[in-house]
């Protein structure tokens, strides 16, 4: 079921959607990007620690053997076979220094920063600069500091951030556009409700259905359950009309029957009879009862979805002439003007005569109310997407109290109790322009007039 040419789609929710399903794919990429991390420093710093605890025996044998001249030999032999950077330092108790040396292709040691605490056989490490450095106590009591500079790590981790900088946009990218993908997939079932619940409003046609996706879930119940409303409802509607029509039929025929005859009776009866007064009167109250009648079907069959429109074409122009001209001569009655103010080419697709109707119903109220000298505007404006029917006044106003309820059915308000009517004519109003998929708008200040508009749509 397509939407209505010209109606708006509003994508805001799925663009919050879909922004919100990119955002925790980028949280998850800066999550893994930091985990990942974590868990590579933690290996790294685990297998220099390895490697330094190695190191630790070996200088600790040297030393135990062979004293400075062992410790000297293990660091030239490392240099030559392993090309490792290894710096050791033995300290008295006093922490006097009495050994200090690193292999010649070793950095600068900082010893005052690689300070773990001496133990007779832990394993604790202290890193600094790119160095390793773990501590041992010999039994002679001196403190044997070993340390090992690798620049592997900093390489590793380099190559690592550059690894991930270079994948992490084409990761968001691609996070980004099969979250919006999933987003419009996921939703699309939603949109074809919404586009079946505007078609219903519009044209009053319960019999469309939304076409369930396939397979089983969550979507597919929610199409099945919307369906059987939509069932259920087209049920009450139909019943509803065969009600009204029932209503109609029995309640139009005794009310026919009867002004058939008071018309006959009135034939019957000479001019001078006291009876034809009674009988004018009995007739003029029996057509109001039935334009009543008539009224109320028509606001319950609009309000159930079921007014039935004969659109077409209209060019709003003549519309709003028509109905001038059906009310000049009772403006010229209350000595006020009647004026049409719309461009010729202004056209717009709607029911003729029920849109006339409506504009007679708002001209005919706001005549009731106009004192000799005042003015009705009846002008027409083309939007993008409406054409606005503005019947504008220059009267007594509306009290603000009343506003808000002028559109209930048989509502009159108190200054209104005594003109001429039922207080049918602007819950019509409003029906109409409501099963014309519109709405109807008053807007009034109180001794400077009124403004009645029908906001409808031009397709």
């Amino acid at each position: 079921m397509s939407s209505a040419k010209g109606e708006r789609r509003d994508w805001r929710f799925s663009l919050r959607l879909a922004l919100g399903v990119g955002g925790m794919f980028a949280v998850a990429v800066a999550a893994l990007y930091f985990g990942a991390g974590a868990l590579l420093e933690r290996a790294l710093a685990h297998e220099e620690a390895a490697l330094v605890m190695d190191r630790r025996e070996d200088v600790r044998l040297a030393w135990q053997d062979a004293g400075d001249k062992g410790l000297a030999d293990l660091l030239t032999n490392l240099e030559a076979t392993t090309g490792e950077q290894l710096a050791v330092r033995v300290e008295r108790s006093d922490q006097s220094v009495i050994f200090d040396r690193a292999t010649a292709n070793a950095p600068e040691v900082p010893w005052a920063e690689l300070r773990a605490p001496a133990t007779g056989g832990g394993n604790g490490v202290s890193t600094a600069g790119g160095w390793t450095a773990t501590v041992l106590l010999a039994s002679s009591g001196d403190t044997l500091r070993v340390a090992r500079f690798s620049d592997v790590p900093g390489d590793v981790r380099t190559a690592y951030r550059g690894l991930f900088a270079k994948a992490a946009a084409p990761l968001l990218v691609a996070g980004i556009i099969g979250g919006a993908l999933l987003v419009v997939t996921a939703l699309r079932p939603l949109r074809r409700t919404v586009t079946v619940m505007r078609h219903i409003v519009r044209t009053g046609d319960w019999a469309a259905r939304v076409s369930p996706p396939r397979g089983a879930g969550e979507m597919r119940n929610l199409a099945e359950a919307f369906n059987a409303l939509l069932e259920r409802q087209q049920r009450l509607v139909e019943g509803l009309r065969q009600s009204l029509d029932s209503v109609a039929h029995d309640l139009r025929t005794p009310l026919t029957r009867l002004q058939v005859a008071l018309e006959s009776g009135l034939e019957k009866t000479g001019p001078a009879s006291g009876a034809r007064e009674a009988l004018i009167d009995s007739l003029e109250e029996a057509q109001r009862v039935q334009a009543t009648l008539d009224t109320l079907l028509d606001v319950a069959e609009a309000e159930a979805g079921g007014m039935k429109l004969r659109r077409e074409t209209l060019n709003a122009t003549a519309l709003l002439a028509e109905v001038a001209e059906l009310y000049e001569f009772a403006a010229e009655e209350k000595g006020a003007v009647l004026e049409v103010r719309a461009a010729p080419s202004v056209e717009f697709v709607g029911d003729r005569a029920r849109l006339r109707r409506a504009l007679a119903n708002l001209v005919d109220n706001a005549l009731k109310y106009l004192g000799e000298g005042h003015t009705v505007v009846l002008s027409a404006e083309l939007t993008q997407r409406e054409i606005l029917l503005r019947v504008e006044d220059d009267g007594l106003g509306i009290a603000p109290e009343d506003l808000p309820r002028i559109w209930e059915r048989l509502f009159r308000a108190d200054r209104s109790r005594s003109a001429p009517g039922m207080g049918l004519g602007l819950s019509l109003v409003k029906a109409i322009a409501e099963a014309h998929g519109g709405q109807a708008e008053a807007h009034s200040t109180l001794g400077r007039g009124s403004t009645f508009l029908l906001r409808l749509p031009r397709s």
